[in-house]
């Protein structure tokens, strides 16, 4: 019963600590290539669900959950550089940053329309606010 309770408040000391890392052998989602999560966010904020489709008017659309694996509250910036057919940026006021505040453990769905229907892929940025 001694160990029992040690190792149940060892378990509550991690989850008080902050933020709480999967296990070495936790089965992760595949990366997606076109999402950049800024280094000093690391672990903290994982992005997932991408999805990048062709919606009603030919205008792509994009959509992604940002998570916030802390205790603590995580200020973020996010932006979508939308790409034309070539991978060539599109300038658009859309692209610009976004901040949002992540609440502990919070999932955020977040949205995004490109500028024009030339718009063929996109790239996903999310770093910590300063």
């Amino acid at each position: 019963m001694k160990k029992l309770m040690t190792v149940a408040l060892a378990g509550v000391a991690c989850a008080l600590a902050g933020c709480i890392a999967p296990p070495q052998n936790a089965a992760m989602p595949p990366a997606d290539t076109r999402v950049t999560v800024a280094p000093n966010l690391s672990g903290d904020v994982v992005v997932t669900d991408v999805r990048c489709v062709r919606g009603q008017g030919g205008f792509m659309t994009f959509q992604a959950n940002l998570v916030n694996n802390c205790s603590s509250r995580l200020a973020v910036d996010w932006k979508v550089q939308w790409l034309d057919a070539d991978g060539v940026e599109i300038d658009s006021v859309v692209s610009s940053w976004s901040a949002r505040m992540l609440q502990p453990y919070e999932i955020c769905a977040l949205k995004g329309t490109a500028p024009n229907p030339s718009a063929a892929d996109m790239r996903f940025y999310v770093r910590k606010s300063n």
